[in-house]
């Protein structure tokens, strides 16, 4: 694509960033006879406004203005990311070559559909043209038409445009979807190849219950409250009393027995509707003091009451339950958090797999020229 591809250099390059400096160091190039303003003005208009094919794909045509309208945004990103003129110009020649192959699949995609199975149903389209209308112009199609003559579309050249959207993501969408289930085999397989990416840290897995100072409590009161209900939580017998004493109703007629059960009761934060459960935690997420008091629990055990001033003269106590410890070191597969991010890695590389298998039997079978 060398002869398109310079020739989409010349084109943008001039337009977007203006002529590079030379380096003070550059040999001074071979005294020529300079054009005048009208002869340089007329070459870069027709640098700029020249349309060519720069391919074919199975008898379509892909422009140089499509690429060059898919380039055009990242010209500054590259231009900030290369050292000189070379690096650049590199840079856009690898990516108008990776656009010219996404522009090709595309119309190899959709040439295959309308081979093999007719067009989209109409309304299809329709729908999508309306929730576009309705969600960025307010349901105004004047405004919606408008909008597509500032960047030289007309109603029927957007329809296609959308009409091939959909078919490419539908075609695409079978295509991943027949590789979207992931046997037992391949995620071990997977986590076998990858083990030393599956460790933890020091993790310890807990629930809890806060109790905040009540705004019509003393300090006294509150650290009292707190405190009956550690003592009660490791006592049943006093669970019925200390629900009475504090005016505590259920909903149902049966007392509270376990931990789980008084922090869905009781508790005033975040985990309440969990039964007070916090999960696994890296013990470097956690405070000291909460890492030491859990440190001294054996798992199924729960601790006193934790007291925390806060700025402002308040305080909050937390009672804390141990439910598991592991020590650093390697994960298992017994973990689902690992066998759930293993999963969608496979299906994601499956999924890829066969969308790229498919597009280059797709090749295979079609000619696809770069001109």
């Amino acid at each position: 694509m060398k002869i398109s591809t310079l020739f989409f250099l010349l084109s943008v390059f001039w337009v977007n960033l203006g002529a590079v400096e030379t380096s003070p160091a550059a040999t001074p190039a071979p005294a020529v006879k300079e054009k005048s303003l009208e002869e340089v003005a007329a070459q870069r208009w027709t640098e700029m406004n020249t349309e060519r094919i720069a391919a074919s794909a199975d008898g379509q045509p892909v422009t140089l203005s499509e690429i060059r309208q898919q380039i055009t945004p990242f010209l500054k990103e590259i231009r900030n990311k290369t050292k000189n003129d070379s690096e650049f110009n590199k840079a856009i020649d690898d990516l108008a070559g990776e656009i010219l192959t996404q522009i090709s699949d595309r119309q190899l995609v959709i040439a295959d559909f309308k081979n093999n199975m007719g067009k989209i149903p109409a309304s299809y389209v329709d729908s999508d043209i309306e929730d576009t209308v309705r969600r960025d112009f307010g349901g105004d199609r004047n405004r919606f038409v408008a909008a597509l003559r500032t960047q030289g579309l007309t109603p029927l050249s957007y329809r296609k445009q959308i009409e091939d959207r959909i078919t490419f993501e539908y075609m695409v969408g079978q295509i991943r979807r027949s590789a979207i289930n992931v046997g037992p085999g391949r995620i071990l397989e997977y986590f076998n190849k990858h083990q030393a990416e599956f460790t933890h840290k020091e993790v310890i897995n807990f629930r809890q219950i806060t109790i905040n100072h009540g705004a019509a409590e003393s300090a006294a009161e509150a650290k009292s409250r707190a405190e009956a209900w550690a003592l009660a939580i490791n006592d049943s017998s006093k669970i019925a009393p200390t629900l009475a004493q504090y005016k505590i109703t259920t909903r149902t007629k049966a007392t509270p027995s376990t931990f789980t059960e008084i922090a869905e009761l009781i508790s005033e934060d975040d985990y309440a509707s969990k039964g007070g459960n916090v999960g696994w935690k890296s013990l470097d997420e956690l405070n000291e003091r909460v890492v030491s008091e859990l440190k001294k629990l054996k798992d199924g055990e729960v601790s006193g009451c934790l007291q925390f001033d806060l700025p402002g003269g308040k305080s909050v106590w937390f009672i804390l339950k141990r439910e598991g410890y592991k020590p650093a070191g390697p994960d298992t597969l017994d973990n689902q958090s690992v066998r759930d991010v293993i999963e969608d890695r496979v299906r994601a590389e499956a999924m890829k797999a066969a969308v790229d298998e498919w597009l280059k039997e797709l090749r295979a079978k079609n000619h696809v020229e770069i001109k």
